[in-house]
């Protein structure tokens, strides 16, 4: 048993290895800043249902090699249908939902000096939501918001990297359904002080 955990822990480590070797390229530590766009589900929640919306965003953060920490502020927008309970009556409503979130992430880059670069991470904060399809007042909805993402970047140069990441990012209830949505988004960061 202990050959076969020996040898796929070898398996595993060899293409690890081959991309670092293939590459070259030593990465190095630095400040980055980023964009990054595209799309947001906003999961159905009781009689909430919400067609596929948008995000778009960036964020300023630091390269430890490896680990990486960042402030990210994202903007998405989904427009939403539903069963609203007002006072004295329950209407159903064609609206929207917009969320602006500010987050502190803290990511692993797996290969930080490899062409081709998985990482995974997470992040707390907060999160500013207008809810137009919801009974009460709009643009008054602050919540604490958690995330966790999973990507693969792509060094396209020592200072430039393109990223392609999925994730999950919710809030605590801001009215009446469970803010729950899955993204799928594409970036680019550029690193201060590395030669390209």
């Amino acid at each position: 048993m202990k050959k076969f955990l020996l040898g796929a822990a070898a398996l595993f480590a060899l293409p690890v290895t081959m991309a670092h070797a293939q590459d070259g390229a030593v990465a190095k530590p630095g400040t980055y800043v980023g964009i990054e766009t595209g799309l947001n589900w906003l999961l159905t929640s009781g009689s909430y249902q919400s067609q596929t919306g948008y995000a778009l965003g960036g964020k300023i953060g630091y390269d430890f090699v490896g680990p990486r920490l960042e402030v990210e502020g994202l903007y998405r927008h989904n427009n939403s249908s539903g069963w609203v309970n007002y006072p004295g009556a329950v209407t159903y409503v064609n609206g929207q939902i917009n969320q602006f979130s500010l987050m502190t992430n803290a990511l692993y880059d797996i290969t930080p000096g490899a062409k081709f670069v998985p990482y995974v991470g997470g992040g707390i904060g907060l999160a500013f939501i207008d809810p137009s399809v919801s009974a009460g007042c709009t643009m008054c909805s602050t919540q604490f918001a958690y995330q966790a993402m999973a990507g693969l970047g792509f060094n396209a140069a020592p200072n430039v990297r393109f990223n392609l990441e999925t994730r999950y990012y919710g809030t605590t209830n801001p009215t009446s359904y469970n803010n729950n949505n899955i993204s799928l988004l594409a970036g680019v960061t550029y690193k201060f002080g590395v030669a390209p």
